[in-house]
C-alpha cells in the first residue's frame, strides 16, 4: 500500500506541474483557450496546490519511514554483535 501511495503521490506531482503550466499558459495567451472560465482556473489551481502538498507530505513521510527502518536495522545489527561477543565460554 505504501508503494501505491508513493506512486500516486509522484503522479500527482507530475499532473500538478502540467495543470500549473496550463494555467500559466492560459494567463499569458488566453486566445489559445486552454481553460475557458475563471472558476475552472480557480478549481484547477486549488486542486494542484492540494495535490502538491499531499504529495510532498507523503514523500517526506516515506523518507522518514525509510530512515527509521534503516536505523532500526543498524541497531539490531549492533545488538546482535554485542550479544555474540558477550557470551561466556562453555564451562567444563
Amino acid at each position: 500500500m505504501r508503494k501505491f501511495r508513493s506512486a500516486l503521490s509522484h503522479i500527482g506531482v507530475i499532473f500538478s506541474g502540467v495543470f500549473l503550466t496550463l494555467v500559466i499558459l492560459n494567463r499569458y495567451n488566453p486566445a489559445m483557450g486552454f481553460l475557458t472560465s475563471t472558476i475552472s482556473q480557480i478549481f484547477i489551481l486549488i486542486y494542484c496546490l492540494s495535490v502538491l502538498l499531499l504529495a510532498i507530505a507523503t514523500i517526506a513521510d516515506n523518507r522518514r519511514y525509510a530512515a527509521r527502518m534503516h536505523q532500526r536495522a543498524e541497531e539490531a545489527e549492533r545488538w546482535k554483535k554485542i550479544g555474540t561477543n558477550a557470551r561466556r565460554p562453555p564451562q567444563r
